[in-house]
């Protein structure tokens, strides 16, 4: 019997790991958990575990709110789904607090329940960011692991993570969510500010390390604008080892808050991510229209 392929999709943040995610999720060949991020390989060490694990806690807890919420409104449907999701984040958040001695807890939540599967997936973009050991100990886990990176243009993943970071803060000015949105871009590109968000798109980094430490045949680099193409998608069943069953290219997930960039503010950003647009022309492969859409407002 062949053996089952594990993958980890490591991002990048904003670039179609959520759109991934779903089709997989719904593949018949493939196992995900109902969880799309477990966070177990980015929070080694008491710190991180605790974080997380309150983390999950909270998420528990809103979930709990909300299946109670669909059992008085009568919705059982919904109320049943959510203590299924309870119940997954339970046992993730058991895993995440345990010892991390060895991997055996993580293995077990991630292939419970997957027998007869093809493909078992953890996607969680933040594993992009952890160091060469850590990604060494992830690959020797399983006999056949693949690793999928994915990068979207510069600068429609900064807007994209932008937008959701102002969406996620606690931010109660009067100002508009674009005028929010706008302002936290200018503080990211001219400040230097929350530089957590550059961090993620930074593919040249990311790449160069995925590919120092991962045999060639089992990574991916792919450009998400192609992987929404039946072209792309084909590719990618292929390399995963699993039927092309197609795929519904317009579908959105996690599309996130709308708000207009400034074109002088868009640009600037576009001169601020040069190198990246140039380091990948040079070592993955041309660029999708998008990117050279794009890359052409600084080149004009």
């Amino acid at each position: 019997m062949t053996a089952q392929t594990l993958l980890y999709c490591v991002g990048a943040t904003k670039a179609g790991t959520s759109w991934l995610y779903r089709v997989l999720h719904d593949h018949p060949e493939c196992k995900l958990r109902d969880v799309k991020e477990a966070h177990y390989w980015d929070t080694m060490g008491p710190k991180m575990q605790a974080n997380q694990t309150a983390a999950f806690d909270r998420r528990i807890a809103e979930f709990t709110m909300m299946q109670v919420r669909a059992e008085v409104n009568g919705n059982t449907a919904r109320a049943e789904n959510l203590a299924l999701q309870i119940d997954e984040l339970a046992r993730l958040r058991d895993v995440i607090a345990a010892s991390r001695s060895d991997d055996a807890a993580y293995w077990e939540w991630l292939s419970r329940d997957a027998e007869g599967a093809k493909l078992i997936a953890d996607m969680t973009p933040s594993y992009a960011l952890v160091n060469g050991d850590m990604l060494k100990r992830m690959l020797a886990l399983r006999p056949v692991t693949k690793v999928v990176y994915l990068i979207r243009d510069p600068l429609a993943r900064l807007w994209s993570h932008v937008r959701m970071t102002v969406t996620r803060s606690d931010d109660d000015s009067d100002a508009s969510f674009d005028e929010r949105s706008n302002a936290v871009l200018a503080s990211v590109i001219r400040e230097g500010a929350q530089k957590h968000i550059t961090k993620r798109g930074d593919y040249a980094a990311v790449i160069e390390k995925l590919r120092r430490i991962v045999p060639a045949s089992d990574l991916m680099i792919e450009f998400a604008e192609n992987l929404f193409t039946a072209e792309g998608w084909a590719r990618m069943c292929r390399f995963l080892g699993i039927t092309d069953l197609g795929v519904d290219q317009t579908r959105k997930v996690h599309e996130g808050n709308r708000a207009r960039l400034h074109e002088d503010l868009a640009v600037e950003a576009v001169r601020f991510l040069k190198d990246q647009y140039e380091w990948v022309a040079k070592h993955v492969a041309p660029l999708p229209q998008e990117w050279q859409a794009n890359l052409a407002r600084v080149r004009a």
